[in-house]
């Protein structure tokens, strides 16, 4: 939180101008206070990044975000933000620190300061993702990312840049010309969550367990190549029955690749083999799952491609599979996931729009109507943008193939629109309208939806239903009482699309088979508290009751579900 020094002003030497702007900005980092307070502004130049990238700084734009990732240390570049500067160019891939250069045009966009849903915010605005790229010493070192393997600290070559005191972990240079140099990084995040009446009464009465999740990175840089490696660890303890499968993971490589990285004026290509997370849009479809004890990564090859404000992201990978034991992690027994996402300038302004492809290959898939070989394409496009207060994201899905022997064909659309009021608070008054199809019975073409690897906490950090065979309206309210705090509260009406079909978990899998004519499943009201306690720490408290309706009632469900979970993390 910020506070400000009580201490009387001493005489001391003076300092030149480039001194004094690299003091005023370590001392701004290290009181966690804009630097505007302490005299200085932030000039950060916008420069292209590739397409997964820059989905996830929109999202934090527009308001509609993952809901499985919460931020840490977003607030205090969003306190420092300034309107941004168009000099200063890209490093040079030779190791120099970059040189003055005019952005183009095309590549000029102002920052947003705020997301639209900080409770649920996937990361900072494109600005605030660059910010150590412009010159002298930047205001507040750039927030950590969502895919950690995104950040990018070749700025600190330039001693002269460094803000924060871990910056001397993020390049160490190898030799004297300082072109090739190694990075660390990591994070813990130590979870509980607390049931009662687990399933609705179906499960034990009262359940409390302990999620502690560890991971640690490393990268090497050197001119047109990167080598980046990341280890997890994941722990569970008190869960009833045990840890579920992403709950666990007492050791493993969860990403391990290499890149070859082409940069020139309004153009970069990276070619990427290995393991490696992916994430897409607002993380319905291809999500890390940030909420999970355990994060979700793919074995394969990805080529991401940047042409100025056109950004592609074309893939063919292999889902990992989590095991629980030590070094065991393979794939997913005979499963493919290829696809091609795409991401290019909106007709309305202020906007953006996503098109996408996605192939997921499953020889064991199993719904309500059973188990067989399942071939999905999903056919996608996503709009999504800002004009003045109101921010928009509306996404529509078409999936076709094959399950088994007959033919599939599902689809959803959602949105998520929101609209920022001038009072006291910031307040943000959004709703969610989403529905997704379920299968209407035999004889008729398959038509579960399925949500390949979405986000781990799809309707809430509950996660008691999953995006498939629903329709749902889930108002929502945001508040800043004060700058490093933001409280969200909501309220999720969940029914089922096909009487037909029953609901599912949220990986996909089936759990409540039809028990009867009944639609409304129930309602969840919750509420959330996220604090920034600087760029390195975030504390969240989430809490929830789930009231049980006609369909879990006539399942044999006997009781509502209250839920409390809080989480602190630690980042560097």
């Amino acid at each position: 939180m910020s506070f400000q020094t009580g201490e009387a002003r001493r005489p001391g030497p003076r300092l030149r101008p480039g001194a004094r702007a690299a003091s005023t900005a370590a001392l701004a980092v290290t009181l966690g206070v804009p630097s505007a307070a302490l005299g200085r502004s932030a000039a950060w130049p916008i420069e292209p990044v590739h397409a997964d990238s820059l989905a996830r700084a929109q999202n934090s734009t527009t308001g509609h975000v993952p809901t499985d990732s919460i931020p840490v240390g977003a607030a205090l570049a969003k306190r420092d933000a300034a309107p941004a500067q168009v000099s200063a160019g890209a490093p040079d891939p030779r190791g120099a620190p970059p040189a003055r250069a005019p952005v183009p045009a095309d590549m000029r966009r102002s920052p947003v300061l705020k997301p639209g849903s900080p409770a649920q915010s996937a990361g900072a605005t494109e600005a605030a993702a660059l910010a150590g790229r412009g010159e002298g010493p930047p205001a507040a070192p750039p927030p950590y990312r969502l895919l950690r393997a995104d950040e990018d600290y070749r700025y600190l070559r330039d001693r002269s840049r460094r803000a924060d005191f871990l910056d001397v972990l993020k390049d160490i240079p190898l030799g004297s010309r300082r072109r090739v140099a190694l990075g660390f990084g990591g994070e813990t995040r130590q979870r509980l969550d607390w049931f009662r009446n687990l399933d609705w009464g179906a499960g034990p009465p009262r359940s409390l367990s302990w999620l502690q999740r560890y991971m640690f990175h490393a990268e090497l840089r050197a001119p047109y190549f990167r080598a980046f490696a990341q280890v997890k660890s994941a722990l569970e303890t008190g869960r009833p029955g045990g840890p579920r499968a992403i709950d666990r993971d007492e050791f493993d490589f969860h990403q391990a690749f290499a890149d070859f990285d082409l940069e020139r004026p309004g153009l970069r290509l990276i070619v990427r083999a290995g393991r490696h997370e992916l994430a897409f849009g607002s993380g319905r479809l291809v999500s890390p799952r940030e909420g999970p004890n355990v994060r979700r990564s793919f074995d394969g090859v990805s080529v991401i491609l940047s042409v100025r404000r056109v950004h592609a992201h074309m893939f063919v990978t292999r889902p990992v599979a989590t095991l629980p034991g030590v070094l065991d992690d393979g794939w997913e027994r005979g499963q493919w996931f290829a696809g091609a996402y795409l991401t290019v300038p909106s007709p309305l302004r202020g906007g953006q729009v996503d098109v996408y492809a996605l192939y997921l290959d499953r020889p064991d898939a199993e719904y309500h109507r059973g188990r067989a070989h399942e071939r999905r394409l999903s056919l996608g496009t996503r709009w999504f943008g800002a004009a003045g207060r109101l921010d928009y994201n509306v996404e529509a899905v078409l999936q076709t193939g094959r399950f088994g022997a007959a033919p599939l064909l599902a689809w959803t659309v959602a949105s998520d629109t929101g609209v920022r009021l001038p009072l006291p608070w910031d307040p943000r008054l959004g709703v969610r309208l989403d529905v997704a199809s379920g299968d209407r019975g035999p004889g008729r073409p398959f038509g579960t939806f399925s949500a390949l690897f979405p986000k781990g906490s799809y309707f809430g950090e509950d996660a008691l239903i999953g995006p498939a065979n629903f329709l749902d309206a889930h108002p929502m309210l945001t508040l800043t009482p004060v700058e490093p705090l933001s409280l969200t509260l909501d309220w999720v009406f969940l029914g089922r699309y096909s009487l037909a079909d029953g609901i599912y978990n949220v990986p996909g899998e089936p759990t409540i088979a039809d028990a009867g004519g009944a639609r409304f499943i129930g309602h969840r009201a919750g509420a959330t508290l996220e604090a920034e306690l600087g760029r390195h720490v975030g504390f969240v408290v989430t809490v929830g009751r789930f009231f049980r309706g006609p369909f879990l009632a006539q399942a044999g469900r006997t009781r509502d579900v209250d839920f409390l979970a809080t989480w602190l993390t630690l980042k560097f």
